[in-house]
């Protein structure tokens, strides 16, 4: 497990960089959940001397007063023997120290740097990394040591400075706190002790150190505290011998130093019943295996917070924009893209994507024909106003059938009345349109990073609508003055009809302005511009559409693009000035959101390491249980935000594709997972890296639900026959293995099942197998099925049954062999012994535990020179070659626990029931006592 805390150097390494020193800002810090041992002390409490025989150099300032003036991260790595020692400095990431003197100044030359030539303190830690094979791999954080008065030079607040600095550190949870205390001056004064106490009264947290002990007054010693009487910790405390004062004078080197503990704890008698636990070797040893153990434990919600705030800080991102371009193309560029975006909306308002554009139907079918139905006619066509036209229009020669010059007159100057509900239609559809540029340019929220830019846009679109409304008026108001131009002949061409039927022709000049005339003509023009209201009614909006809403689609903002190219540069920077506060803002999430992408690609990569197998075990458990998930969501109908099964999938970057669905009882009895890592670390290509899976069909096992029991145990009943491959259950899953392997080849997809699922997975992966295929298999609590052999407690019995059953199989299968024989290539156990699934078992289990006797008793066989006799026995039953015997030459189908190869992981931890020895929730534990033993066969 030395890579967790590699992996915990380079993400503390990250966070110094990129400025997130667990600081209280505004900004989420990773820092603060990264597992990390703080040494805490007071000045003169060999705190240096501690952490220099740690390493087993001589390379921290020395000095009076305060000389720690910053925290100090110090990173052990453990190179292999015969290489040389060096350190690295994060702020030197290029040159290498092999003069440890070199490394002392360099840690003051860049204290001062930070706080000057003064006795001030900082926060901003210094990372130092020492490559060497003489050290444990560790992580150590040096904070400076408190005190309790101000000396010369230092301002009355650095005693609470000190203080507050040190318990930003270890009151976070995940700091272990290392105190180191001197043993010859009371416990009870203990500075490191006291402030430890404050914020870990249990003492959970805290590892209790003794110095000095060499310096304590003769007829005293520590054994009290040391045996954990005086003040007692979760965890022991550590005696140590530094170097004195005369020894780091005549620079006595670490290894003589560390020979001189050792001796001093062997040697004195009061010590000497505790010397195994003695000595900075040993607290090395315990930092690093107690760190790991934390690391490991806190792994999962590091994920879980990265993952969280990954997404919050690309939310934020998002919300606030993109940076400004530098160039000159590149801000045109920009300006091009933003007025883009707000185009798209304008036109989506329109066309009804997005709410708006309704409101212009509204005014052609409702607001148009009601200002028409509106107007008054009744001053041109009163029989005054009629008469007077008439009369007008004649002239000194009065009209001899209609008078056609006065109703030109009548009708032009009733159609003018229409020009008001034009313009009124023209106007409405111009405000509507204003109103949805003013939404379009709030929801297009680049427009809100660049107020300028805002203001120029809204400006640009409103003048080329204020254009397009004039048009529009102007073609509106035509479509009106076509009318009066030229009136429609045929509806007059009926005038003389209805006059012959309605009235003698030859009454009267003076008859014909009579009322009852005037009011015959007087309805025939309010019938002309009724007709023509009716034509002008779907004219107008057509006009309208034309001009106003088809343009402002196609050129709303052309003219600005037009202007824009002719813009200097100093101009276009002016149209993206933006709040600094907000480009500030978005810098610092920027680099945080670097932070925490780099921290999950390198937890990541760790994660699926070949070497890790608790996180691959965890993550195919959980997919399983994903499986499960599902299934009881469709019985209870939880779907949407209900559902409770994507989570079990989604943590670790799954996607599901693909639902097995039974074809009797229609439940979902498997799943197919694609792996989607997060963008920053995402490979397209078809290729496993690192381990990942690209695919994982899961299987879960049996429910105990009406549902899906009956189907279930149905399938278990075949699996105690030898009979689960001709279920149509398994044919629907094994196709699924075979369409997913033959799409992205059987390197990328993994199988995973539980119980009856295990059983499915092991059965697909057999057969897939024999067929030169090898997939990738997590196999938790398969079922075995035989005698409960390995519930017997006397070992010697137990082997005895074994040996005879194996010499009885062996026997068999040889007379079997005879009947049938067949060449090493036609064999298809040795077909599958390239093949080496995970099997995860319990041995309280009783279902599943005679798989740790059935490998085990192949390697006894070895021993005992018996191995022929098991390599042959293991590749049958006894129940299946005694069919072959005695069945007339019917072979029997393969029993499904025969493996020739596997990795076996075997769960030695205390199960309280069968429910929890059986369960797949024991298998993503970190706590679990595992043997974990590979089985090859040969």
């Amino acid at each position: 497990m030395d890579n967790l805390i590699s992996l915990v150097n380079k993400i503390q390494r990250a966070c110094t960089a990129l400025g997130d020193h667990g600081e209280a800002s505004a900004l989420p810090t990773l820092w603060d959940s990264l597992p990390a041992i703080a040494v805490v002390g007071g000045q003169s409490s060999g705190k240096s001397s501690v952490l220099e025989s740690v390493v087993g150099k001589d390379f921290l300032p020395r000095g009076s007063g305060i000389v720690t003036r910053r925290p100090l991260v110090l990173q052990l790595h453990k190179s292999d023997e015969g290489t040389r020692e060096y350190a690295e400095f994060l702020h030197l990431p290029r040159k290498r120290f092999t003069d440890f003197a070199a490394v002392r100044k360099e840690i003051q030359d860049e204290t001062d740097r930070e706080t000057g030539r003064t006795k001030q303190i900082s926060s901003v830690p210094i990372h130092l990394s020492i490559f060497s094979p003489n050290v444990v791999n560790l992580t150590l954080v040096d904070l400076p040591g408190l005190t309790k008065v101000a000396v010369e030079g230092q301002p009355e607040s650095i005693v609470q400075d000190i203080e507050n600095m040190v318990r930003s550190y270890i009151e976070k949870p995940n700091c272990i706190i290392l105190a180191i205390s001197p043993a010859n001056q009371d416990l009870a004064t203990s500075d490191a002790i006291k402030i430890s106490r404050e914020v870990d009264p249990t003492g959970e947290r805290t590892l209790g150190v003794l110095t000095k002990i060499d310096l304590m007054d003769k007829g005293t010693d520590a054994v009290d505290i040391l045996e954990g009487k005086s003040y007692r910790l979760k965890f022991p405390w550590v005696g140590v011998v530094n170097r004195s004062q005369a020894d780091i004078n005549k620079n006595v080197d670490m290894i003589a130093a560390r020979r001189k503990e050792r001796e001093y704890f062997a040697s004195t008698p009061e010590y000497r019943h505790l010397a195994h636990r003695m000595g900075s070797e040993h607290l090395a040893k315990m930092l690093s295996k107690h760190l790991e153990t934390v690391i490991k434990s806190r792994i999962p919600g590091i994920q879980s917070l990265i993952n969280k705030t990954i997404v919050e800080l690309e939310t934020e991102l998002s919300r606030l924009g993109r940076p400004i371009a530098a160039d000159a193309g590149g801000k045109l560029y920009s300006i091009m893209e933003i007025c883009r975006l707000f185009d798209q909306n304008f036109r989506e308002h329109l066309d009804g994507v997005r709410s708006g554009g309704d409101k212009v139907y509204n005014v052609f079918d409702n607001q148009l024909p009601a200002a028409l139905k509106r107007l008054q006619f009744d001053r041109q066509l009163s029989m005054e106003n009629i008469k007077k036209l008439i009369t007008e229009a004649d002239g000194y020669q009065p009209h001899l059938i209609a008078p056609e010059q006065g109703y030109r007159r009548l009708i032009e100057s009733t159609l003018v009345t229409i020009r008001g509900p034009a313009e009124a239609a023209v106007d409405a559809v111009h405000s509507i349109l204003k109103d949805l540029v003013h939404k379009a340019i709030s929801e297009t929220p680049e427009l809100k990073q660049y107020p300028g830019l805002r203001v120029e846009v809204g400006n640009a679109a409103i003048e080329s609508l204020d254009r397009m409304r004039d048009q529009s008026k102007k073609a509106a108001l035509q479509l009106v003055d076509m009318e009066c131009c030229y009136l429609t002949v045929e509806f007059f061409r009926k005038l003389p009809q209805d006059v012959e039927k309605g009235g003698n022709p030859t009454q009267s000049i003076f008859d014909r302005y009579h009322e009852t005339y005037l009011r015959r003509i007087g309805t025939t023009v309010l019938s002309y511009v009724n007709m023509v209201c009716a034509t002008l009614r779907h004219s107008i909006p057509k006009s309208i559409v034309y001009c106003q809403v088809r343009e402002a689609k196609r050129s709303l903002l052309d003219f600005f693009y037009t202007e824009l190219g002719k813009l200097e540069q100093k101009r276009l920077s002016a149209l993206l000035n933006e709040d600094p506060a907000v480009m500030e803002r978005r810098s610092a999430l920027a680099k945080r959101l670097e932070l925490y992408r780099s921290a999950q690609a390198e937890i990541d990569t760790v994660a699926w390491s070949k070497n890790n197998a608790y996180h691959r075990r965890s993550v195919a458990a959980s997919l399983v249980e994903g499986v499960y998930i599902l299934e009881r969501d469709r019985q209870e109908k939880r779907e949407g935000s209900q559902a409770l099964a994507p989570p079990w999938w989604e943590f670790f970057h799954f996607k599901l594709v693909r639902k097995l669905i039974d074809d009797v009882d229609f439940c979902i009895f498997g799943a197919i997972y694609e792996y989607k890592p997060p963008s920053s670390h995402c490979n397209d290509s078809i290729v496993s890296i690192d381990g990942k899976p690209r695919y994982v069909i899961a299987f879960r096992g049996t429910i105990t639900k009406p549902d899906s029991f009956t189907r279930d145990f149905e399938l278990d009943i075949h699996i105690m026959r030898n009979g689960l491959h001709q279920t149509s259950r398994f044919e629907i899953g094994m196709q699924a293995v075979r369409n997913m392997v033959a799409t992205v080849g059987a390197s990328n997809v993994w199988l995973a099942g539980h119980s009856l699922g295990a059983a499915m997975a092991m059965l697909a992966g057999k057969t897939m197998a024999k067929m030169g295929n090898f997939l990738e298999a997590f196999l938790f609590n398969p079922p075995y099925l035989s005698a409960p052999i390995e519930r017997i407690k006397d070992k010697k019995v137990k082997h005895g049954i074994r040996i005879a059953g194996s010499v009885i199989t062996a026997g068999l299968a040889l007379a079997a062999r005879g009947k049938n024989p067949r060449s090493r290539s036609e064999d298809p156990f040795s077909a599958l012994s390239a093949w080496t699934p995970s099997l995860c078992v319990n041995p309280a289990d009783h279902l599943c535990s005679e798989y740790i006797g059935y490998f085990e008793h192949r390697k006894k066989m070895e021993e005992i020179g018996a191995g022929a006799i098991e390599r042959l026995a293991t590749q049958h039953s006894l129940g299946g070659l005694f069919m072959s015997v005695v069945g007339k030459g019917v072979e029997a189908a393969e029993p499904l626990h025969l493996l020739p190869s596997a990795n076996l992981t075997v769960n030695l931890s205390p199960s309280n029931d069968f429910k929890q020895a059986h369960g797949i929730h024991q298998w993503w534990r970190p706590d679990l006592n595992l043997k974990c033993s590979l089985y090859k066969f040969k």
